[in-house]
């Protein structure tokens, strides 16, 4: 089962769980979908096919190929899209979008005010606190769930940084956080990084407190108190990373496609 399959499942059986339907937005996000086009593309712009209901448009997207076809029925033009690019042009155009219509499962229409909804959370941008740690602290009531959702967001970035540990920390008396820690993040991704850590943390409604991301150099003092007491997040391990610090600048610049 797809993952955007599987988080509509949970979100389904559960109407009334809001951390269920967070998690869809967050699987979304970071989904490719496959944009029903009237024809193909050109020059980077994109005609999608809409579908008029009550007067508002609705572009049409699946999240398989497979899926596109059984809608479809033929041979059809089609652009390969994440939902956060997807979300962010529909935005300007005030379009809604249907997801997976006609098919057998995972069958959604967002309307243009859940689009705005969902564009504000991923356009959070993190605060920016200076704070001096006074002590480490066991992370032990971290819950499993959340970390398992980190590794599966940062696991993309494997071979941009080093190590990711996350434990609690106290600043001053009675001033308490959860703390994720970067070891020896590569510069150009550490921002990006957190951004997915901000978003993870968006989508999801586990009260977790107060929690900080910092970045550490992998030989800082720091980095050895934490491992004494922090959790650390398991990744595969990779055997060759492909020039990625200039991946993550290539990808910077990428502008998106206009819709026509």
């Amino acid at each position: 089962m797809k993952q955007l399959n599987k988080a509509f499942l949970e979100m389904s059986q559960n109407p009334e769980n809001n951390d269920a339907r967070l998690n869809y937005y967050g699987v979304l996000a970071d989904t490719d979908l496959f944009l029903l086009l009237e024809q193909e593309s050109s020059n980077e712009i994109l005609e999608p096919k809409f579908i008029q209901l009550e007067g508002n448009n609705f572009a049409l997207a699946f999240d398989s190929e497979e899926n596109l076809s059984e809608f479809y029925g033929e041979a059809a033009a089609f652009a390969q899209i994440t939902g956060r690019v997807l979300a962010k042009i529909l935005l300007e155009e005030k379009i809604g979008l249907g997801i997976n219509l006609g098919v057998s499962g995972g069958e959604l229409l967002l309307p243009y005010s859940v689009i705005e909804w969902f564009v504000s959370v991923l356009e959070e941008t993190p605060d920016v606190v200076r704070n001096s740690p006074k002590k480490f602290l066991s992370a032990n009531a971290f819950p499993e769930k959340m970390l398992k959702v980190l590794q599966e967001k940062l696991a993309p970035a494997v071979g941009l940084f080093d190590e990711i540990w996350i434990c609690s920390v106290e600043y001053d008396e009675d001033e308490f956080s959860n703390l994720i820690c970067l070891m020896g993040a590569q510069k150009p991704a550490e921002q990006a990084m957190i951004k997915s850590i901000k978003e993870v943390l968006s989508f999801s409604d586990i009260n977790l407190g107060n929690t900080d991301v910092a970045h550490f150099n992998y030989d800082n003092e720091a980095c050895s108190k934490i491992r004494e007491v922090g959790i650390k997040l398991e990744f595969p391990e990779v055997s060759e990373v492909k020039n990625a610090t200039r991946d993550v600048k290539k990808k910077a610049v990428l502008q998106p496609p206009k819709l026509r």
